[in-house]
């Protein structure tokens, strides 16, 4: 998530806030992907029914291309397009400098969304 949140830092998720309502596209949540100790923070991209997509570092969403102002250094990554199914949000690190193979994002289940980063 660099650089919009630094790597190691401390930051505090709320579980009350996705209590009543679904995340939003835009937003940086906390994401269990496995046990109970590991959570990672990506931002929504794209929520179900959307097509997301990469060509030479830009995001596309349903085929327009999405300014991104949180990205300080473009990437040239490239993703072919995925239509986001029911339940699933399309998650992505700010940290596109990096290549895209060494990248965790993708699809995952609203039901591994633990909360909503507010500090």
């Amino acid at each position: 998530m660099e650089p919009t949140l630094k790597d190691g830092s401390i930051h505090f998720i709320c579980r009350m806030c996705l209590l009543f309502r679904s995340p939003k596209k835009g937003e940086v949540v906390g994401i269990r992907l496995s046990g109970t100790k590991v959570i990672l923070l990506k931002r929504i991209i794209a929520k179900e029914g959307e097509k997301v997509e990469f060509k030479n570092g830009k995001l596309f969403i349903n085929g327009s291309e999405i300014d991104e102002p949180y990205i300080k250094v473009r990437s040239d990554w490239n993703y072919e397009g995925k239509l986001i199914e029911k339940g699933m949000v399309f998650v992505v690190g700010d940290n596109r400098a990096v290549p895209i193979e060494s990248h965790d994002f993708g699809e995952v289940s609203e039901e591994r969304i633990v909360g909503k980063l507010i500090w």
